[in-house]
């Protein structure tokens, strides 16, 4: 299953902050006075992969162990997110912007569902137009999919290869640091 620390430090990118709940790459101040390029979250707690599956939302074996490693990221300014976990009952730490969370898996996933939801689930997405990346339960394939659309952009056989390949591309349309170097909807795959 893929290293996302190891994938971004393979790229160059370095770690410069790290908090309770995350690694931070590549201090980027002219987004955000405190903004990173890319946050990878620290792996799942037992109890949030626990609570995945009382929720009925039946991750592939390889996708939690994923999880339990990275739990989601949100690279390249944004453009790309992987979705993570939260622990039962946790509340968004407004306070302190270092310890975020993720964007939960269960609720974006039940929020935007891809039909039929016995076998696709949302778990990441590109920010520019809110583009899906949706798992097969059953294949274990990779799907670009549009917001409120069943047309497929882009298919990846695994994970692995959407990550990958994905952070590949997008790591093509920054410079060495980090700003983007096309418009914002070249984001997008296609």
């Amino acid at each position: 299953m893929f290293d996302l620390k190891g994938i971004l430090e393979a790229q160059g990118w370095s770690i410069e902050r790290e908090s309770g709940t995350a690694l931070f790459y590549n201090f980027a101040p002219w987004i955000a006075p405190k903004a990173y390029l890319h946050i990878v979250f620290k792996g799942a707690s037992p109890e949030a992969l626990d609570e995945v599956g009382r929720r009925g939302l039946r991750l592939p074996e390889n996708w939690l162990d994923a999880l339990s490693l990275q739990n989601g990221a949100m690279l390249f300014s944004g453009a790309m997110s992987i979705f993570g976990l939260h622990n039962p009952g946790a509340l968004l730490n407004r306070t302190n912007i270092y310890e975020r969370l993720p964007f939960n898996i269960v609720s974006e996933s039940q929020s935007w569902p891809v039909k039929p939801v016995e076998r696709y689930v949302r778990i990441g997405g590109w920010d520019y137009d809110g583009t899906g990346a949706v798992l097969d339960r059953e294949s274990g394939a990779v799907f670009a999919i549009p917001r409120k659309s069943e047309t497929v952009l882009q298919k990846w056989p695994d994970a692995d290869a959407w990550i990958n390949g994905e952070t590949t591309r997008l790591a093509a349309l920054f410079n060495s640091e980090g700003v983007i170097q096309v418009a914002r909807e070249e984001t997008i795959p296609r």
